[in-house]
């Protein structure tokens, strides 16, 4: 697995990334999170990316509940929604 995390440390420092059709264009560029959804906790470890590791979505969901709500807490709400964390997959 820290095969395929360096891999992604790899893509990271090609700055290809930055280009890519999902990023915002009047904003810096992000480089996306690793989640592994796994039972199983790999010793995998990078000081450029970030790497989260859970057991399951409901697990993930849990993990960020807290912070989600801080931060729709400190921000005013402009339309309703489920209170759910949203995840955008592209």
């Amino acid at each position: 697995m820290q095969a395929k995390i360096n891999l992604y440390e790899e893509f990271f420092f090609s700055n290809e990334w930055k280009a890519l059709h999902w990023q915002l264009e009047d904003q810096s560029a992000i480089f996306p999170s690793v989640i592994l959804i796994t039972p199983v906790r790999y010793a995998v470890s990078s000081e450029h990316i970030r790497i989260i590791q859970v057991a399951s979505i409901h697990e993930l969901m849990e993990k960020y509940k807290s912070s989600a709500k801080q931060q729709r807490d400190g921000k005013p709400r402009t339309s309703a929604s489920s209170g759910g964390i949203k995840i955008n997959l592209t």
